[in-house]
Formats: structure tokens, sequence, C-alpha cells
């Protein structure tokens, strides 16, 4: 698992990404009782994300983005 720096090429598209999900409904963050999403790390295919309280939900909830380039490490 590596931490992707904000001056990363991938970190903005990984939270326009993470917006993106229905769940999120727009917003990258997300905050709820004083919580929002987490950036956690990324591993060679994915991004990973977590919210300890999702305003949706009110419950724990990881999101996996997947990498740029990481299908076509499989291809």
């Amino acid at each position: 698992m590596e931490y992707l720096d904000i001056n990363h090429p991938e970190w903005q598209k990984m939270w326009d990404e993470l917006s993106s999900y229905r769940l999120n409904g727009g917003d990258p963050l997300c905050i709820n009782e004083g919580a929002c999403w987490e950036y956690m790390g990324s591993t060679i295919d994915h991004h990973h994300f977590r919210h300890s309280c999702h305003p949706l939900t009110h419950r724990i909830e990881y999101i996996y983005i997947e990498r740029a380039g990481a299908a076509l490490r499989w291809a």
C-alpha cells in the first residue's frame, strides 16, 4: 500500500470519481457528525476510501476506485 501525495497526477481524479458515486451525490467529502471521506492509501490497482459515518447510510462505508491504467495491466 502506498500513500499518494496531494500533488500526484491521480489525486484530483480519484476525488472527482469518489464524488460521482451515487452514494455521494456529487459531494467528495460527505461531512456528517464530524466525519468525512478519508483516503486510506492506494494499491497497484485501487485507491481506498473510508467514511466512518456516511450521511446517507449512517454507517461505515468503503469505496475502492480503480487506478488509472489498472485494467490495462491484466488485459
